[in-house]
């Protein structure tokens, strides 16, 4: 029988082909994702507070209707004990500054409605008349182009959101908003320049950029290239003794 022989090169070279692969493939552009999330934090009005929150984009597709779920999330640990420490709005870009429209707010699982330290009954869960969205934003936080909110912000084009923050009860911890009229072209990675407000100005009052989490299937195939290039390294030895070896 012939003998084939198998040169050390090449065997690495298969390998390093493979592990650089498994970290491309992490960086694939994703317009099919099923959601993105964004986080925040940073530091609060007072010594020693932190602000931290999370928004959570995903589509709600049923026939031909889109909508667009948008779930913010207060995730600071403090207990707010002024108008600075209340997460009031979340402000992002959508590429095209397309123009969606208001369709519904309630409260996440699990969260409730608090006025005056107390819970306050909120039926349905419904909080609809609390917030508003705006597109077509300009001088927003990050330089966004679209917003939520529930306190009276007025931005450099006029636009206003509705309310203020005092005498009315507030979330936690999250809440679901629905907004309708999605392009057919939109894609969740389109989805940038995310900002989480506090308070009810939008200057003085804290702002902390969101920073978009890697999805744990882009997080695994980087760990997986960065593994094989590691035994790579640790095993060029052992491997030239094995690969070099004829085989019948």
């Amino acid at each position: 029988m012939t003998n084939i022989s198998f040169s050390r090169s090449h065997t690495i070279t298969l390998r390093r082909w493979v592990a650089m692969l498994l970290i491309g493939l992490a960086f694939v552009a994703t317009p099919a994702k099923s959601a993105v999330t964004y986080t925040g934090t940073g530091p609060g009005n007072d010594a020693g507070e932190t602000n931290k929150a999370s928004v959570t984009f995903s589509l709600s597709v049923s026939g031909t209707t889109t909508n667009l779920l948008v779930t913010l999330t207060n995730l600071a640990t403090y207990k707010p004990n002024n108008s600075p420490d209340i997460l009031s709005a979340v402000f992002f870009s959508l590429a095209g500054n397309p123009t969606l429209t208001k369709v519904s707010g309630v409260l996440s699982v699990g969260s409730v409605a608090v006025e005056d330290g107390s819970n306050v009954t909120v039926p349905g869960g419904v909080v609809g008349g609390s917030w508003a969205y705006a597109a077509g934003l300009s001088g927003a936080p990050g330089s966004a182009n679209e917003g939520i909110g529930a306190a009276g912000f007025a931005t450099d084009d006029g636009s206003q959101y509705n309310g203020g923050l005092s005498g009315r009860p507030f979330i936690k911890d999250s809440a679901v908003f629905k907004l309708g009229a999605v392009p057919a072209s939109f894609t969740l990675s389109g989805i940038t320049n995310v900002n989480f407000q506090y308070g009810s100005a939008l200057v003085g009052e804290p702002n902390v950029p969101g920073v978009l989490v890697p999805e744990p299937s882009a997080v695994a195939l980087t760990g997986c290239g960065l593994l094989l290039l590691g035994l790579l390294q640790r095993n060029r030895r052992y491997a030239a003794v094995i690969v070099t070896a004829p085989i019948s």
